[in-house]
C-alpha cells in the first residue's frame, strides 16, 4: 500500500500557532531581548534616509538656512558678523551660549552668492513661496524683507561650519552603525539560539512519545515517516521562528514606521509611492493561492520519490541479482518526471510573482521620479526628500518582495506543526494501569499462564478469521522451558509479542506469577523477559555497546564473561580492535551467526528471568547452530525458556512442546510423547529427517 501524507489545506492555523507559542514561552526572556533589540535595528533602518535628507538639505546643499542675529556690539569672532550684527546658525546659539537670540533670519542662495535675509525664519527650501527679489530688499508672499549680500568671508565661515555639522553627523551615524552591528548580532545569535531550543524540546518530548507508543504504532507508521517527523519538520519549525515569527514582526514594523516616516515629511510623495500597493495586494493574493496548491502537488511527490529511493536502495541487492536496473531505473524516471513537471510549475509561480513585485517598486520610483523631480525644479521639494524618498521606496518594497520566500516556509512550518501534533496526539494502545505493580528483587519466579487468549492485529475484529489466536491457552512453570513450533503464521511469534505486552489481548489473560500483565508496569515487566530474536538489529557503534545497549552498570569484565559464556568470545577475540571494534549499520560487516551469538550476550548481560529464543538458530550454519545449541543448553538453567523453532533439533531438550495451527493448540507434550502420539508434531518430524 502506498503511504501518502495527509493534505494540509490551511495556510495558517490558530490553534496550532497556540500550541507553538506554548512551546516558546520558556524561552519568553530570549525571545523578548532579541525582539528589543530588533526594535532598535527596525529604528536605524528608519533613521538613515532621514539623516541622509538632513546632510542634504541643510548642510551639502541648502537653498536656505536659519540664522540668529545678535546684537551689533557682540564681539564673538566664531559668528559671521554683518551689518545688522553678528549672524550665526542657530544650533552653535544652543550648543556654545545660553542667550537666547529672538532676531531670526535667513540666509538664502542665489545664482550669484548668498543674501542675508532680515525678520523671517521661514525656511524657503521647500515652501513654494512667491519670491522677487531686488537691491537691498526681497518680497516673499506680498511682504518686504531687508537683504544684505554675503562676502565670501562669511559665505566660507558659513560653509565650514556645515561641514563640521556634516562630520558630526557622520560620527553620529557611524556610532550607530556601530551599535546597530552589535544589536544585530545578538539579535541573531539571541533569536537562533532560543529557537533552537524550542525544537530541542519539542524533538525530544517527540522522540520520547515514540519510544513509548506500542508496536502496533509502528506497524503503521513507516519508518520515513517518523524519521521525516522528527528531523526535516523539526527543521521547518526553526526555520519559521527564525526567519519567519520574528522577522515578519520587524518587516510589518518597518513597513508600517517608513509609512509613518514618509507621510511625516512629504505626504503628496507617500501617496505617490505607495500608488502601486493595489497591484501588490492582488498580485499578493493570487500567488498564495496558486502557491499553496503547486507546494502540496511538490510535496507528495517528493514524498513519493523519497519512499521510491528508500525502496530500492534497500532492496539493491535483489534488483542486481534479478539483473533489474534498467526496468527500475525506468519506473523512478517516471516518478522523477512527474516531480520535475510540478517543480517547473512551481517555479513558474515563484518567477511570476518576485518580477510583480519588482514591477509595482519600478512603477512607484518612477512616479516619485516625475512628481518629486518636478517639484524639486519649482522649489517645492528638496533635494534631500527626494533620495531620502528613493531610499524608502526601496526600504517599503523590500520586504513585500521576500513575501514568496517567507510565506513558503511559514505554510510548509504549518504542515510541519500539524503533523508533529499529530503524532504527538496520537495514544498509545498499551498504557500502564493506574495503580500497576512491580516485581521486587527475587520476587520474580517466571511462572506463564495463558488462559483463553483471543487476539487480533486488527483493532476491531469482525469475525474469526481477523484473529491470530483463537482460545489459546497453556502454562508453564518456574525454570520450565517451552517450545513453539508449526507452519508460518500459526501464531508462535505473536505470543511472544503478547508475553512482552507489546499488543494487549481482545479476550482471555496472560498471567506472570500469577498476576495478569495488564496489571503489571510495562518497564518492570520488560526488565525480567530477555529475547533473542531471528533478524537480529546491531546498532553502529562497537561490540561492546551493542552488549550493554547503553547500560554503563554493565562492566567490560561482565561482557566478556558472558561473550565467553555464549562462545561469541571465539569470534570477538580474532576481530582486529576485539570488543572495541566498530559495528557498521545493522551489523553488515559479521556474519548472520555472529550477528546471533552477540544477541545472546546482549540477552543474557541483563539476567532476565525469562528467556525467550525467537528462531535463534533459522539462519546459522551447521557449525555455530553447535555453538549455540551449546549456549542454549547452558543458558536455560534456571530460567523459564520459551522457544520458538523451525528445526525441532533445538527443542528436543524442551519440557514441554505446543504445536500451532492456524492460531490454536494442537498438541501439548514433551518431543517423545508427541513423536508417540503420532500427530502433526510426528509429521513435522519426519519431513525435516526423512532424508537421515
Amino acid at each position: 500500500m502506498e503511504y501518502q501524507e495527509k493534505e494540509i489545506h490551511k495556510s495558517y492555523d490558530a490553534k496550532l500557532m497556540w500550541r507553538l507559542i506554548k512551546y516558546a514561552k520558556a524561552q519568553w526572556l530570549i525571545l523578548l531581548l532579541s525582539i528589543l533589540m530588533m526594535l532598535f535595528i527596525t529604528g536605524v533602518d528608519l533613521v538613515i534616509p532621514y539623516v541622509t535628507k538632513i546632510a542634504i538639505d541643510d548642510y551639502i546643499t541648502p537653498v536656505s538656512q536659519t540664522v540668529y542675529l545678535s546684537d551689533p556690539g557682540d564681539n564673538r569672532t566664531d559668528f559671521v558678523s554683518s551689518g545688522k550684527g553678528v549672524v550665526f546658525p542657530g544650533l552653535i546659539e544652543r550648543t556654545f551660549d545660553r542667550t537666547v537670540y529672538e532676531n531670526k533670519g535667513q540666509i538664502y542662495k542665489l545664482e550669484s552668492g548668498f543674501l542675508l535675509i532680515d525678520g523671517t525664519s521661514k525656511n524657503l527650501s521647500s515652501s513654494g513661496a512667491d519670491v522677487v527679489i531686488t537691491p537691498g530688499t526681497i518680497n516673499i508672499d506680498g511682504k518686504n524683507y531687508s537683504t544684505t549680500p554675503l562676502t565670501e568671508s562669511q559665505i566660507a565661515n558659513f560653509k565650514t561650519y556645515n561641514k563640521s555639522q556634516i562630520t558630526l553627523l557622520t560620527l553620529i551615524l557611524g556610532g550607530i552603525l556601530l551599535l546597530n552591528f552589535a544589536f544585530s548580532f545578538a539579535h541573531t545569535y539571541l533569536l537562533n539560539y532560543a529557537s533552537q531550543k524550542i525544537v530541542y524540546n519539542m524533538r525530544e518530548q517527540l522522540f520520547n512519545h515514540v519510544e513509548n507508543m506500542s508496536l502496533s504504532f509502528f506497524d503503521k507508521n513507516p519508518v520515513g515517516r517518523l524519521v521525516t517527523r522528527v528531523s526535516n519538520d523539526m527543521e521547518n519549525i526553526n526555520e519559521m521562528f527564525t526567519t519567519v515569527l520574528v522577522t515578519s514582526l520587524k518587516d510589518f514594523l518597518l513597513l508600517f514606521g517608513t509609512v509613518v516616516v514618509m507621510a511625516a515629511i512629504n505626504f503628496k510623495l507617500t501617496v505617490v509611492c505607495l500608488s502601486t500597493i493595489p497591484l501588490v495586494l492582488i498580485s499578493a493574493q493570487v500567488f498564495r493561492t496558486k502557491a499553496r496548491a503547486v507546494q502540496r502537488e511538490v510535496k507528495i511527490k517528493i514524498a513519493k520519490i523519497n519512499a521510491t529511493l528508500a525502496e530500492n536502495i534497500n532492496g539493491m541487492k535483489i534488483i542486481q541479482i534479478f539483473n533489474r536496473e534498467k526496468s527500475i531505473f525506468e519506473d523512478f524516471d517516471v516518478i522523477n518526471k512527474d516531480f520535475l513537471k510540478s517543480s517547473v510549475q512551481e517555479t513558474k509561480v515563484y518567477a511570476i510573482f518576485r518580477p510583480t513585485m519588482n514591477l509595482a517598486y519600478s512603477i512607484s520610483l518612477s512616479l516619485l521620479l516625475w512628481f518629486g523631480g518636478g517639484d524639486a525644479i519649482m522649489n517645492l521639494v528638496e533635494l534631500g526628500v527626494l533620495v531620502a524618498f528613493i531610499t524608502y521606496t526601496q526600504q517599503f518594497f523590500r520586504p513585500i518582495m521576500d513575501l514568496s520566500e517567507k510565506f513558503n516556509i511559514f505554510q510548509s512550518s504549518m504542515a510541519s506543526a500539524e503533523r508533529i501534533f499529530m503524532l504527538l496526539d496520537e495514544e498509545t494502545l498499551i498504557n500502564n494501569p493506574e495503580n500497576p505493580k512491580t516485581f521486587q528483587g527475587d520476587d520474580f519466579k517466571g511462572s506463564i499462564v495463558f488462559e483463553d487468549v483471543w487476539f487480533s492485529y486488527d483493532e476491531d475484529p469482525k469475525n474469526i478469521d481477523d484473529y491470530v489466536l483463537k482460545g489459546v491457552s497453556f502454562e508453564i512453570g518456574s525454570g520450565e522451558s517451552l517450545a513453539l513450533v508449526g507452519a508460518t503464521g500459526s501464531g508462535k511469534t505473536t505470543i511472544i509479542s503478547l508475553l512482552n505486552r507489546f499488543y494487549d489481548i481482545q479476550k482471555g489473560h496472560i498471567y506472570i506469577d500469577g498476576i495478569d500483565i495488564r496489571e503489571l508496569e510495562m518497564e518492570n515487566l520488560r526488565e525480567q523477559i530477555g529475547i533473542v530474536l531471528q533478524d537480529v538489529f546491531l546498532f553502529a557503534g562497537d561490540i561492546k555497546s551493542n552488549i550493554r545497549l547503553h547500560d554503563k552498570s554493565i562492566s567490560d569484565e561482565r561482557i566478556k564473561e558472558i561473550a565467553t559464556y555464549v562462545n561469541a568470545d571465539t569470534f570477538i577475540s580474532k576481530l582486529r580492535n576485539g570488543y572495541d571494534e566498530e559495528v557498521t549499520e545493522r551489523g553488515s560487516t559479521l556474519s548472520a551467526g555472529q550477528r546471533q551469538l552477540l544477541s545472546f550476550a546482549r540477552a543474557l548481560a541483563f539476567d532476565p528471568k525469562i528467556l525467550i529464543l525467537d528462531e535463534a538458530t533459522s539462519n546459522i550454519d551447521t557449525e555455530t547452530e553447535l555453538l549455540i545449541q551449546d549456549a542454549i543448553n547452558k543458558i536455560i538453567t534456571g530460567r523459564t525458556t520459551v522457544i520458538v523453532a523451525h528445526r525441532l533439533s533445538t527443542i528436543q531438550h524442551a519440557s514441554k512442546i505446543i504445536v500451532m495451527n492456524k492460531g490454536e493448540v494442537k498438541e501439548v507434550g514433551n518431543h517423545q510423547e508427541l513423536l508417540e502420539n503420532g500427530g502433526m508434531y510426528y509429521d513435522l518430524y519426519k519431513l525435516q529427517y526423512k532424508d537421515h
